[in-house]
């Protein structure tokens, strides 16, 4: 942590001025500043992440969560390093983010699942309807995205873990290929993963955690397992897919109707899965309106849209 201000400190000039229209002020300086340090420990931590793609990728999430650019961010990083008077305020603003995340890591604010004094009270649903197996030739089907849009399934504070298995075929590299999964609120606010896959041909097993905002209920749940330039791509399969919620059974206890409406639910896209491209499937007008509960779109209409992550007010 010193390391990281220290290099920022070692260019500090002994001028001042006042502070630019086009310059981060002091707490959203120091929110980003908090943000990249905690990335750099995570990318330091995982051999994984040292490639210049992954920590770009990380970066430019940063920048879109407090609503700035990269060029902004170095224009303040160079504006603070000539003012060190204003710099001062901001490291110290940075420490005590660092400290409150980190008391929050310590209490199980993000993973309230493994709080063991809470473990009476975490209970878990697996919210996943379609198949828990996907095979998909080039050019990729719909079935490499997903979307939950049923609100009753949803409460504010829950905790979403997304697992499966994938292995792509292809030739030498997978150019650009991403896998995604968005938590939507009311007022279009979004909060998102976005995890840069392997550029290799490749087997693995994937698990994506996250956490639904305290103070606002999910709308709606939807990602892709996998989207990049077809061209090389021959076969996508996906497997032993689940997207568990973990929420507090006693704040918000479970309604026996989320239940029924799971199993109608995955009882439909059952009938689904077992027909083909040319077979029509007749349905009841119940089973069509849950089936509005999940929407699936074709692989030609999607592409990875900038979803902006507004912080909480």
């Amino acid at each position: 942590m010193h390391k990281f201000f220290y290099l920022l400190f070692s260019v500090l000039l002994l001028t001042a001025c006042d502070q630019p229209i086009n310059v981060l002020d002091v707490n959203d300086m120091a929110a980003v500043l908090a943000d990249i340090h905690i990335a750099e420990a995570a990318m330091n931590n995982q051999i994984s992440y040292a490639n210049s793609d992954v920590k770009r990728a990380y970066y430019e999430g940063i920048f879109e969560k407090h609503g700035t650019s990269h060029s902004t961010f170095t224009k303040s990083v160079d504006w603070y390093s000539r003012n060190p008077k204003y710099f001062e305020e901001v490291y110290t603003k940075t420490l005590e983010i660092i400290t409150e995340k980190q008391e929050k890591v310590n209490n199980y604010a993000y993973h309230p699942e493994l709080n063991p004094a809470f473990l009476n009270l975490i209970d878990s649903l697996d919210l996943w309807v379609r198949s828990p197996k996907i095979v998909v030739k080039s050019p990729v089907a719909d079935s490499l995205y997903f979307e939950l849009n049923d609100a009753q399934f949803f409460c504010a504070g829950d905790k979403y873990v997304w697992r499966f298995l994938q292995h792509v075929e292809g030739f030498d590299t997978l150019p650009q290929s991403k896998l995604k999964i968005v938590i939507e609120y009311p007022h279009q606010i979004c909060d998102s993963v976005v995890y840069a896959l392997p550029d290799k041909q490749t087997h693995l097993r994937y698990t994506v955690r996250l956490k639904a905002r305290d103070s606002i209920a999910p709308q709606r749940i939807f990602g892709w397992f996998y989207t990049a330039s077809l061209d090389s791509v021959r076969r996508v399969s996906v497997d032993s897919i689940s997207l568990v919620r973990f929420y507090n059974k006693e704040t918000h206890p479970l309604d026996s109707a989320v239940l029924h409406k799971l199993k109608a639910l995955r009882k439909v896209h059952s009938r689904l899965s077992e027909t083909t491209d040319t077979t029509v499937v007749t349905t009841s007008s119940d089973e069509q309106k849950l089936h509005k509960a999940v929407s699936i779109k074709r692989a030609d209409g999607i592409r990875l849209r900038s979803t902006k992550s507004k912080r909480q007010q």
